[in-house]
């Protein structure tokens, strides 16, 4: 009688135990989709602070150059 009570012991034990391994996996799934959300999400937003970078280094030097033609054209 106590060998079906162990047997069952076992059962449960090896099906807890699945079940824990595949809730961790499942966990490591989740986080590992999470990381690499981030990771694209920070890459967007670098671009886009590089482009703003790129947009003002545009900017600034055309207003250098209009100022400079300006003061050409005042005989400077």
């Amino acid at each position: 009688m106590f060998g079906i009570g162990k047997k069952l012991a076992e059962e449960a034990t090896q099906q807890a135990e699945s079940t824990a391994q595949a809730a961790v996996n499942t966990v490591g799934q989740t986080v590992q989709q999470v990381v690499e959300q981030a990771k694209d999400a920070g890459q967007k937003a670098l671009d886009e602070v590089y482009k703003v970078a790129e947009t003002s280094e545009k900017a600034v030097k055309d207003v250098a150059n209009q100022a400079t033609s300006w003061g050409k054209g005042f005989g400077q």
